[in-house]
């Protein structure tokens, strides 16, 4: 946290997660971060998918540990009308509420937007489905491949396999932290609540931006390989070291392209940063063979010296020890975050265990559940 920011920025905002899966715990990961008090509504028989989504850290799934460090724990069945009515009665002295239920469920509930804003007109109510709330396709359902696949941005990755990262559900938690703090302004401002409807297929879309902005232009979306940012040009391209480690060359500016290419040694090439084609590949098969002379640690030593944007390819394990993110917050060791580093805090205690604050909580609240 910044030193001259006192408080983080929710201190003193209850926030009640009634979602389930990645996307609600990458947004209640963030809040917590910055500040908020977060009160994780789950299943009495089970709790949130995610504590039993494999690996496993002492029985519980590790993903859940991870992005549910600083919660509580409060069991609530929804579909009961008791439980219903706790969700209510907690709802008046809550700033923001997080659920993930397929459309028409917390309304079949007694627990919807309208019961809920009755409660207390000034929540921020943050409603998290496949494709929104409203229209033909509110039903469906869907998942982190689903979307990708569904909205085009799978093709852009390398092989067009299954993801190894969850992309659309990652992405729309962050953006769904975005309208709930643009809500909470504006409940600052007018003293209102607001309802957000954010998509899960909303996720893939910033990736999307430029392809569509493209294709607009009467252009192929960005689809050939052959482009200034997709490996076409010599200055933004991975190479291969002597050891067979990669190189990330990011040099676009020619002031860097010009340095890289006086460190290799490699004259007459300093106007071909940015070539594609026959040219460009011409350009980085000489760059290759220059690379390929020396390890990676050699050429890594040579470029910081330059302070050129040239980096090494890193496993997570090894990205995990890397100084440059470890000093800057992002990654330590086994540690990852805080996501916002400047404005929120990691949280220092545990992920809690099912229903482990339950009865506290039902007293400090006067609740009544079943």
């Amino acid at each position: 946290m910044s030193p001259e920011i006192p408080t983080l920025p929710l201190t003193g905002t209850l926030i009640l997660d009634a979602s389930r899966m990645l996307p609600g715990a990458v947004l209640a990961r963030m809040l917590i971060e910055l500040g908020g008090r977060l009160i994780k509504i789950e299943e009495p028989a089970s709790g949130d998918p995610l504590r039993a989504a494999p690996p496993f850290v002492d029985g519980t799934g590790s993903g859940f540990d991870e992005f549910y460090r600083g919660a509580e724990s409060l069991c609530l069945d929804l579909r009961d009308a008791r439980d219903a009515a706790c969700l209510r009665k907690l709802a008046r002295s809550a700033g923001v509420v997080v659920e993930s239920f397929r459309p028409g469920s917390m309304e079949a509930w007694g627990v919807g937007p309208e019961r809920l804003m009755a409660a207390n007109p000034s929540l921020v109510l943050c409603m998290l489905s496949g494709f929104g709330a409203r229209g033909a396709n509110a039903a469906r359902v869907g998942h982190d491949l689903n979307f990708v696949a569904l909205c085009g941005l799978l093709g852009y990755l390398p092989g067009a396999g299954v993801p190894r990262v969850q992309i659309a559900d990652i992405t729309a938690g962050v953006l769904a932290c975005s309208a709930i703090l643009a809500a909470l302004l504006i409940r600052e401002r007018t003293g209102r609540g607001t309802v957000v409807d954010q998509p899960l297929a909303s996720g893939p879309l910033p990736f999307l931006a430029w392809p569509m902005a493209d294709l607009a232009a009467g252009g192929g979306g960005l689809t050939d390989p052959d482009r200034l940012l997709t490996g076409g040009c010599p200055a933004y391209r991975l190479y291969t070291c002597a050891d067979g480690l990669l190189l990330a060359v990011g040099a676009l500016e020619p002031k860097f392209w010009v340095d890289f290419v006086a460190m290799l040694e490699l004259h007459g090439l300093e106007g071909s940063g940015l070539d594609t084609g026959v040219e460009g590949r011409a350009t980085a098969r000489q760059v290759q063979e220059r690379i390929a002379t020396q390890p990676r640690q050699h050429w890594l030593e040579l470029a910081g010296k330059l302070g050129l944007p040239v980096t090494g390819v890193n496993e997570l394990k090894d990205a995990a020890r890397d100084p440059a993110l470890a000093e800057a917050g992002l990654l330590d060791g086994e540690t990852c975050g805080p996501f916002l580093p400047s404005l929120g805090a990691r949280p220092t205690t545990p992920a809690p265990d099912l229903g482990q604050h339950t009865a506290k909580l039902v007293s400090e609240f006067g609740l009544d559940p079943a």
